[in-house]
């Protein structure tokens, strides 16, 4: 029910007021009458309404002064005047406040009720674009997170950003059924604690973006869920100081999650867990790899591969915390070598659980880097998936979408999209960045083009948006990776 308040310093016009329309049929409940200016605006010092409705001359302060006062207070509401006809003086200056309508006393049941009717309709329509604003917003920053947004989606998205929501942000993962996971999003958004996005509920997780540093959000955390005692986990990322950060936060929340499928019981016990947990001593080294692997260089992987193992021979690290390790290794190259199937997954894994020896362990990681190296660039896709990879293959350098594509082929975007990603474990977006970033790489290594020009040729119209997706995909900009690179480059793959 919309809100309404009435405003009039006689007693009997405020009585007919709330009996001449039937409000609860309108959709409105009356929840305020004021006999003055005054009184008014000390209920709405603490109260909203949708809509007020009062008399224009009144003691120590017109109708169309207290809607000032009002409305420069923070008030946002729809207003109808009340007015003799001797009055119109004010219509004029009603307007530039957003007075709805004028009614002359006394009231005509029928012409007020039209007028209501239709501001029930107004706050509806805002309603409903202010859902469909924030469902927009939840969806599409999930979608940004995973890579599933072109160019002109991610502007979109970025040009409605709440300019007053700064960094920095913090990234949680609630793990849980979805009762709990919807009570703990309505308690967040209820909490003293400003984010960016509380967003949808998927596959028993619930993903939100706050603001605040990594320990004041934590310290909320713990009174939200002490306050409930909802049963739930919670994945906890480091401090993001840049809205570009947050996709590598949410990268090492999804690291986590691997690491749970992997030692199913290491966290059972644990209401909160920080992505730290990842880093243990080897942070740097494993960093080096991540960042390595992203640039697809693979002397530098081989090289860094040879740095971990080699502290870990020198450390005498226990067995358990070497397969940890390798495991945390093959993680990040499973996430990024399309050349890893599902089967190589599972295969190589059990290797790691059963190795005996660092020995054993490091034979491994080359074999990996053979299989990545020997095996034939594209797997065995069904014959649209295979046609699309064509498509984007050879047309990445224009505005292509999974739409475009869709009718290419002759399918639906729904179906070729689930299809496409069922087989790739990539989005259709995911698959044609990769591929642009790919040959952005061989543009900064091989020509003397320009950061903007590489951008323009692969099919980025934004300079500044092709930086950030080459920051996002490989950890460097363009320009350093050109510096570092430009000298020797051998692929992995």
């Amino acid at each position: 029910m919309y809100k309404a308040m009435f405003v009039d310093d006689e007693y009997m016009i405020l009585q007919g007021l709330t009996m001449i329309v039937p409000w609860d049929e309108l959709g409105f409940e009356v929840v305020y009458t004021a006999k003055n200016a005054s009184d008014a605006l000390a209920y709405l010092a603490n109260h909203t309404v949708d809509l007020l409705i009062t008399d224009i001359q009144m003691p120590e302060m017109n109708g169309i002064e207290m809607i000032q006062q009002a409305q420069a207070a923070g008030n946002q509401f729809f207003s109808i005047i009340l007015s003799g006809y001797q009055e119109f003086n004010y219509v004029k200056q009603g307007m530039t406040l957003g007075v709805r309508n004028y009614l002359v006393k006394p009231v005509n049941k029928t012409e007020l009720r039209t007028s209501v009717a239709a501001i029930a309709e107004e706050l509806a329509a805002q309603q409903q674009l202010a859902e469909e604003k924030e469902l927009y917003q939840e969806s599409s920053l999930l979608l940004w997170l995973n890579d599933e947004l072109n160019e002109s989606e991610y502007l979109h998205l970025l040009s409605m950003q709440n300019g007053d929501v700064k960094p920095p942000y913090t990234v949680m993962q609630f793990l849980g059924e979805p009762a709990q996971l919807a009570t703990i999003s309505r308690l967040w958004q209820k909490a003293d604690q400003p984010f960016v996005l509380a967003g949808r509920i998927e596959e028993g997780q619930l993903t939100v973006i706050a603001v605040g540093e990594r320990q004041k959000v934590i310290d909320r955390l713990n009174q939200v869920i002490e306050e409930k005692q909802e049963a739930c986990q919670v994945i906890v990322s480091e401090t993001a100081i840049a809205w570009e950060d947050v996709y590598h936060a949410y990268e090492k929340i999804k690291q986590v999650q691997s690491l749970q499928s992997f030692y199913p019981d290491l966290f059972m016990a644990e209401p909160i867990i920080p992505v730290s947990i990842l880093e243990r001593n080897e942070e740097q080294p494993l960093l080096s790899f991540n960042k390595a692997l992203t640039i697809g260089d693979r002397k530098t992987v081989q090289s860094e591969l040879d740095d971990i193992f080699g502290t870990l021979t020198q450390a005498q690290t226990d067995p358990e915390h070497v397969r940890y390790t390798a495991f945390l290794l093959f993680n990040d190259m499973y996430r990024q070598l399309p050349a890893l199937s599902d089967e190589n997954h599972e295969a190589i894994l059990n290797k790691i659980k059963e190795a005996q020896s660092l020995a054993d362990l490091r034979e491994l990681f080359d074999d990996i880097l053979r299989l990545v190296k020997n095996k034939p660039s594209q797997k065995r896709y069904s014959e649209i998936v295979q046609k699309t990879i064509q498509l984007i293959e050879e047309g990445f350098t224009h505005d292509l979408t999974v739409k475009a594509a869709a009718e290419a082929l002759h399918v639906s975007v729904v179906y070729l999209g689930q299809l496409f990603k069922k087989e790739t474990d990539m989005s259709f977006n995911q698959y044609v960045n990769r591929v642009r970033i790919k040959q952005a790489q061989k543009l900064l290594l091989h020509t003397m083009q320009t950061v903007s020009e590489v951008g323009d040729s692969i099919g980025y119209n934004n300079t500044n948006y092709f930086s950030k997706m080459f920051k996002k995909l490989t950890g460097l900009t363009p320009k350093e990776f050109r510096d570092q690179y430009s000298q020797q480059y051998e692929s992995l793959e």
